[in-house]
């Protein structure tokens, strides 16, 4: 396209601001100047591809990843110049390297994502590893050839420091030698050449070169013969050095060279990435979208359609449609409405779309265009001799001779800036002219006769912009299907003109006004009527919902509280299961480690036990089974046993082994007493036996009884050869079990006894070990 055509686009919708808006997101210059070159003029393919690369980089973007393109610039005319064998400075290969360390980087980034254009894109660059290298490791980071570049290099650079040692060292001998023959005990450079200052009577004592007088012509820069070798020899060696650099860059210019081609490739795609990147920007910052292309009819859609020049604070979103059979949206209203900017906005939009820029919107379906065409705005020729009308239908003929189905055409205004009657006629045709093409129009107008031209017609969406009658001011709400009136009179009134005036207005309008524009009017102001109250009725129904949702979410929340709280509470009573379960395995653990302690310690531990379940009363299962004195119970978790000789409420008396323990009724099972029989005592007994019984239970004896059946029990299990036998004795009073251990103790065939484990009889029985 033309620059005439850019610069009707700039003048009728301000394209090249948006443009620049969307520039200041780029990273370097190339993208930058790709961006604010735009036109929309590329192929539908091409704005496809541009779209599916943006929402791609959007996506990136919003996944809070970051595409660092640090070190990105125009390397262009370094490998042009490169290409020509012209020698490239140090800075110049930084540059390069510099750039060739971005594309890596950004390979690098998007190798590692889930976009798929892109990715290709990045992986498609080569990023010359091997001339990074060579760059970096002769060039260092302020653009200067490295001192240890080569070996020549360094061994240069090192005689150069001997040298300037050794001059130094001179100088300072100089100095202290001849400093009354001084001007200032110092050195100076002249030229990169150490010398002294003398005086004027003494420049020629020194021999070696006079390089020139002070101002006052009362001293001489004098170098003396004695520094005359070293300086010549630093100036050689810095020469050489020089000379080496310049080979240095020659050799890395010619790799350069040889990656031209791949160089400059990366740059185009670098640019590529760059731009789509910077317009993904531009889109979020916006609350934009990629607007959707389609080529199989006339419908449109920008919905939350917002100006992007305009301040994100106040600007009103607006959602502007057409049907597949709409060609033509024609609004009106008022003047300083916002007509202009509606019209403005849908015609920018189908020029960013078409130049494959992001929108400004939720949502946009645009379709495919061959040409676009703008009337808008007061383009009067003094040079052509145009006046505003001319100019205008100068324009609308080469647009009506120009068009066809796949055009768009914007027009402000038609027929305007003439005799209304002639001017709505003439705009009334054109318009028909162009729906009869199948053009897309969108149109502004004020003419009641074009207005009704459009109500009639079924191509055509008559809409308009809203505009407060009570306050005299612009909404800037857009309204389809609705025709908005002028408010010429009312806006009159509001700047003081005369109400002589305004009233004689009044009635020559109702003099020359036709019916069919008089019922026009009425209807118009019948549907604003019917548009206040629905809106009405729409705040009352968004208001209901609001109040819904509030309540929904009220008690969402009191929900989520209950909830939580339930889970804190069931999770502390767990914890306190747990640690009381903890806690009662420990006393568990207590009682069997103390099998051989005294038995008040023992009752202690029980004791505990029982406030533990005392404790978890609540948390119990209740008891199923009705227990009474007499029954034989399992006593839970002691592995013990015994009779229940008292219930008092929900404790129980039990007697285990002689050692009567009270404990919580849920604590106890029935089970069937065990059959023990008692070892009866008679004169005369035959002492050989069968079967050798392993226990002897002597509850119920008394001290000698027991203690004779406890003799002969031992001399029965030596002669039967048992090394381990139980003797049961309870715990009652005590007196039994101590009379057994004390007769144990003295007995000759007792090895060891101890105390029965808690599944044995524990405190009631004792286990002797036979030797």
């Amino acid at each position: 396209m033309s620059n005439n055509f850019s610069e009707r686009l700039n003048k009728s919708i301000d394209f090249n601001s948006v443009l620049s808006s969307v520039a200041q997101y780029a990273s370097f210059s190339c993208s930058k100047q790709e961006i604010l070159s735009s036109l929309p003029n590329l192929s539908l393919i091409e704005i496809q591809r541009q779209g599916t690369l943006i929402q791609e980089a959007i996506d990136y973007l919003q996944s809070g990843a970051i595409l660092n393109m640090a070190g990105c610039s125009d390397v262009s005319t370094i490998t042009k110049k490169a290409s020509k064998r012209m020698t490239l400075s140090a800075k110049e290969l930084l540059d390069v390297a510099s750039f060739l360390v971005s594309c890596r980087s950004v390979q690098n980034a998007l190798h590692s994502s889930e976009t798929t254009e892109l990715k290709d894109l990045a992986e498609s660059m080569d990023v010359c590893p091997n001339l990074i290298n060579q760059i970096h490791g002769q060039i260092d980071l302020t653009g200067s050839v490295k001192e240890d570049a080569t070996p020549l290099l360094r061994s240069k650079h090192h005689e150069l420091l001997d040298v300037r040692v050794n001059l130094q060292k001179k100088s300072r001998a100089f100095l202290k030698k001849h400093s009354a023959r001084l001007m200032e005990n110092m050195t100076t450079s002249i030229s990169g050449r150490v010398s002294v200052l003398v005086k004027a009577s003494e420049k020629n004592s020194f021999g070696g070169m006079v390089h020139g007088s002070s101002q006052s012509g009362l001293a001489y820069y004098i170098e003396p013969a004695e520094f005359v070798e070293d300086n010549n020899r630093i100036q050689m060696i810095q020469v050489e050095i020089e000379e080496e650099k310049l080979r240095i860059c020659k050799e890395l210019s010619k790799l350069v060279a040889q990656k031209a081609f791949s160089i400059e490739s990366n740059l185009q795609t670098m640019t590529l990435l760059d731009t789509c990147f910077c317009k993904g920007k531009w889109a979020i910052a916006f609350d934009g979208c990629v607007p959707m292309v389609h080529t199989r009819d006339h419908s449109m859609l920008f919905e939350n359609a917002r100006h992007p020049l305009l301040k994100k604070e106040t600007v009103v979103a607006n959602t502007y449609s057409l049907k597949a059979n709409q060609y033509c949206l024609m609004i009106s209203g008022p003047n300083m409405g916002g007509k202009s900017v509606t019209l403005k906005t849908i015609g920018l939009f189908v020029a960013l779309t078409h130049a494959g820029f992001p929108l400004s919107c939720h949502r946009a379906h645009v379709p495919y265009y061959h040409s676009l065409f703008f009337d808008i705005g007061d383009n009067q020729s003094i040079e052509n001799n145009l006046s505003t009308f001319s100019s205008h239908i100068s324009n609308l003929s080469k647009i009506c001779s120009q068009c066809d189905e796949n055009s768009f055409i914007l027009l402000d205004e038609v027929g305007n800036g003439t005799d209304p009657l002639e001017g709505a006629s003439l705009a009334t045709a054109i318009l028909e002219f162009l729906i009869q093409k199948k053009c897309t129009i969108v149109t502004s107008t004020h003419y009641n006769q074009v207005k009704a031209f459009g109500k009639a017609n079924p191509h055509v969406l008559v809409s308009s912009v809203e505009f407060d009658g009570e306050t005299l001011k612009p909404t800037y709400r857009y309204i389809p299907g609705v025709s908005g009136a002028s408010y010429a009179f009312n806006i009159a009134s509001q700047y003081n003109l005369d109400p002589w005036i305004l009233n004689k207005a009044n009635t020559y309008k109702e003099e020359n006004i036709q019916q069919h524009e008089r019922e026009l009017e009425k209807l118009e102001k019948l549907q604003e009527e019917v548009l206040q109250e629905k809106e009405r009725f729409q705040k009352l129904i968004q208001e209901a919902h609001r109040i819904q949702k509030e309540a929904m979410d009220t008690k969402a929340k009191w929900e989520k509280k209950k909830e939580e709280l339930d889970t804190a509470y069931q999770q502390e009573l767990n914890e306190m299961l747990d640690a009381k379960k903890e806690e009662a395995q420990q006393i568990l653990a207590d009682l069997r480690k103390q099998q051989t302690s005294q038995m008040h310690k023992q009752i202690e531990k029980v004791h505990a036990l029982n406030e533990l379940y005392e404790e978890n009363e609540e948390e119990e299962i209740e008891q199923k089974e009705t227990l009474k004195v007499g029954d034989y119970v399992r006593v839970k978790n002691l592995n013990s046993h015994g009779e229940i000789v008292d219930i008092r409420k929900n404790q129980a008396v039990v007697n285990v082994n002689g050692m009567k323990m009270k404990l919580k009724l849920n604590q106890l099972t029935k089970m069937v007493r065990p059959n023990v029989e008692k070892v009866k005592i008679r004169p005369h007994v035959d002492r050989t036996f069968k079967r050798f019984p392993l226990e002897l239970n002597i509850i119920g004896m008394r001290v000698e009884e027991g203690l004779d059946a406890l003799d002969h029990y031992l001399d029965q299990a030596v002669a039967n050869r048992i090394k381990q036998v139980r003797i049961v004795h309870g715990m009652g009073t005590g007196a039994l079990r101590s009379a057994v251990w004390k007769d144990l103790d003295k007995h000759p065939h007792v090895k060891g006894k101890t105390s029965a484990g808690p599944n044995e009889g524990g405190l009631g029985a004792t286990i002797v070990v036979l030797k």
